[in-house]
């Protein structure tokens, strides 16, 4: 079962940061998770959220900032990290490629609202010599999926089912394979082995999110996950390195 460190070591070090994805490297992870976004300058960066408000309480949308204006922002005011900025995807993978044996790249891209992103991160991944053969693109919006899968015939995706209930799980099922997906990334609360099984009947690896605890990553193990995101790299094996 793969420990796939979520935005890095984000139960220590602020999120989708270089800190955090540097003090995974150090725990040992080789699998990695972080979300991407497009500047108004057509720079791709690593953060989680369309806007700053929740790490730097302020009203700022990516979509309207060039990176200039962007990495000047405080997002990584936790853990005891005075300032951290959001990062290039250049920079996420010069730091990550030597340690890398699998990289989830989850565009943030609802509502098509950065044009042109699916595009972008398509050509990126496959100028860097060996990273697009480490590469699954997932994410929540069908639409991306899609517009990945017309772009790249070949290119691996995860479908991410949001708000999923076991009643829409069979459909949500339906709709992974329709675009060729070959991961389904479920949330922890419908991670039950039955879904697992018939996921795995379908054809797909299976995928759980945020696996926190001990005790559910172990349970996860048991029922047949492919892969546990975490904040905490180090969930089964608690060597901490800081």
């Amino acid at each position: 079962m793969k420990i796939i460190s979520h935005r890095g070591a984000s139960g220590y070090a602020p999120e989708n940061t270089l800190a955090a994805f540097e003090l995974a490297v150090k725990m040992g992870s080789k699998n990695f998770e972080f979300d991407v976004h497009l500047t108004k300058d057509g720079k791709l960066v690593v953060y989680h959220d369309y806007d700053l408000k929740r790490p730097a309480g302020r009203e700022l949308v990516i979509a309207r900032l060039n990176y200039a204006e962007l990495r000047k922002v405080n997002v990584g005011n936790r853990f005891g990290y005075p300032f951290e900025r959001v990062p290039l995807l250049a920079e996420v993978l010069d730091l990550l490629t030597p340690a890398a044996e699998w990289i989830n790249f989850e565009l943030k891209n609802d509502g098509n609202v950065y044009p042109g992103l699916e595009r972008e991160l398509v050509e990126f991944v496959a100028a860097r010599p060996g990273i697009r053969e480490k590469s699954l693109f997932s994410s929540f919006d069908y639409a991306t999926l899609k517009r990945l899968r017309e772009l790249d015939a070949g290119a691996r995706l995860g479908y991410l089912g949001h708000n999923l209930k076991t009643a829409l799980l069979l459909p949500a099922i339906m709709r992974a394979k329709s675009v060729g997906a070959v991961n389904f990334h479920m949330h922890l609360r419908l991670a039950y082995k039955l879904h697992v099984a018939m996921i795995h009947k379908a054809g797909m690896k299976v995928c759980v999110y945020t696996v926190n605890k001990r005790e559910d990553a172990l349970k996860m193990e048991r029922i047949g996950v492919d892969g546990i995101f975490s904040n905490y790299p180090d969930i089964l094996s608690k060597k901490i390195i800081v």
